[in-house]
């Protein structure tokens, strides 16, 4: 039987198109705003599954100094060796003494600096996300991963990966795509300060997947509200352009994120209006 040109590009068309939906290459990719990055380390704004509940209270104005005093606030324990985990985790990486600053200085310093820019630029749809990699000896090294976002006065921080030591690139390839992604049992319980508490997370729901840590932070007796507010150690300015434009800039990604597919319509409208009533 003789295939005419066309009937076969129409075949090859179908084949790929068919290709392409098995291997997932249909799906869109989420979208994500880089604050800060360098070779080992990111913290970056992206719309994850929680979008759909749009009651992120974003943008918000978390300073520089109060995100730094909620991080040095969290101790971690380490946990048992368990039968479930990775026994990589306990036996090759020193681990640390029992209630441990959560993050060095200098963690801190990244994290409170760049998850603060993060979060005052956020949209109510986004959640700022974060990704360590220390390297270590022997082409390993340990990822410390997670992400936070506000919600009616509260920090909601989640840590998926403490300290995991790895070998090779799948997993950090892994961590990196998703930072909230947990790559194995966990060798360390969060333990937040006294405004914290751990969010606990239902029995049934822990038996289908694995969830990160998830610690809330109570902080009312800082000015966040939803809106970009200066912070008192950052200069004033002679007029309200600079907020004019902040807004104008967040009604333009939110404009973006509609002619990109990702919110709808109606979803547009709600979030637009609860833009324009923080200011």
């Amino acid at each position: 039987m003789v295939v005419s040109p066309s009937r076969c590009c129409v075949m090859i068309s179908l084949f790929t198109f068919s290709t392409c939906l098995t291997l997932g290459c249909m799906t869109t990719a989420p979208l994500s705003r880089i604050v800060y990055e360098d070779q080992h380390q990111f913290v970056r704004l992206e719309v994850t599954a929680r979008a759909n509940q749009l009651n992120h209270s974003h943008p918000a104005s978390l300073s520089e100094n109060e995100l730094g005093n909620i991080l040095r606030s969290f101790t971690v324990s380490p946990r048992r060796a368990s039968s479930h985990g990775n026994g990589f985790a306990y036996t090759a990486v020193p681990r640390l003494p029992e209630s441990s600053p959560a993050f060095s200085p200098s963690v801190t310093a990244l994290l409170s600096k760049h998850l603060s820019q993060a979060l005052q630029r956020a949209t109510p749809l986004e959640e700022a996300l974060f990704f360590i990699e220390d390297a270590q000896p022997q082409n390993t090294a340990l990822i410390t991963s997670g992400g936070c976002y506000i919600q009616e006065g509260r920090l909601h921080f989640q840590l998926a990966n403490y300290r995991h030591p790895t070998i090779g690139k799948t997993e950090t390839i892994q961590a990196r795509a998703n930072p909230l992604k947990v790559l194995s049992h966990p060798g360390y319980d969060l333990i937040p300060g006294p405004t914290g508490t751990v969010q606990p997370t239902p029995v049934w729901q822990r038996l289908i997947t694995a969830l990160p840590q998830h610690a809330i932070i109570e902080y009312e007796n800082s000015p966040q509200k939803p809106g970009i507010k200066k912070s008192p150690d950052e200069p004033r300015l002679g007029n309200d352009h600079s907020v004019h434009k902040t807004l104008a800039e967040q009604l333009g990604e939110l404009e973006q994120l509609k002619n990109d597919g990702l919110i709808t319509e109606e979803e547009f409208q709600t979030l637009r209006t609860k833009l324009l009533n923080s200011y």
